[in-house]
């Protein structure tokens, strides 16, 4: 179970790097962060990288890549998988709503518009019964490129681990306060867009 994991955590690890290396990126200073606090409050959105889910059912990943090679140009084979990861999609987006720690955050559904975080995840365990429990591995990300006004956003804001939708959630809007605020003032009523 633990190289599966590690395998999990490599692979969501390899797409968010793909993503970031692909989009132009600038470093900033480490202090730019600490100098320039947000005053409208901060936003997250799922990873946008072509071709790849944002949330990655590992399980039904691997069972996809036995069945292409028993039914080789069967259209049907990518549905479960296409199916998993919209309720995967749908269970951490009620973790969010349902996480006090979300609160103050606006997570942005709609892919038209540019968040200052996004988060990569991938979910181990959901269809394979080998597993206790699931695992959700998740990568905190900066766009590559921000606004002209803020370029303090680059690179990776944080990765991590937990058994469930609404753990995930929590732990990745922790994480957004801690890098937004550190005091983790938290305006209250996070939104969806």
């Amino acid at each position: 179970m633990n190289k599966l994991l590690t395998l999990g955590a490599i692979l969501l690890f390899s797409i968010w790097a793909y993503g970031q290396t692909t989009q132009k990126s600038k470093p900033a200073p480490a202090a730019a962060k600490q100098e320039a606090p947000k005053k409208d409050p901060p936003t997250l959105g799922f990873n946008q990288i072509k071709g790849v889910s944002p949330i990655i059912d590992s399980d039904a990943l691997i069972e996809e890549g036995k069945l292409e090679k028993e039914l080789p140009g069967n259209q049907f084979v990518h549905d479960k998988r296409a199916m998993h990861e919209a309720a995967l999609m749908n269970e951490f987006v009620e973790g969010f709503k349902n996480s006090k720690e979300c609160n103050g955050i606006t997570f942005y559904l709609r892919t038209d518009k540019k968040p200052d975080f996004t988060v990569q995840i991938s979910v181990m365990g959901h269809d394979d019964s080998k597993f206790s429990e699931q695992s959700w591995t998740w990568i905190l990300g900066y766009p590559a490129d921000p606004s002209p006004a803020d370029k303090s956003g680059h690179g990776m804001g944080g990765m991590g681990s937990q058994s469930t939708a609404k753990l995930t959630a929590r732990d990745v809007c922790m994480t957004v306060w801690d890098d937004v605020d550190p005091n983790h003032f938290k305006k209250p009523g996070g939104k969806i867009e």
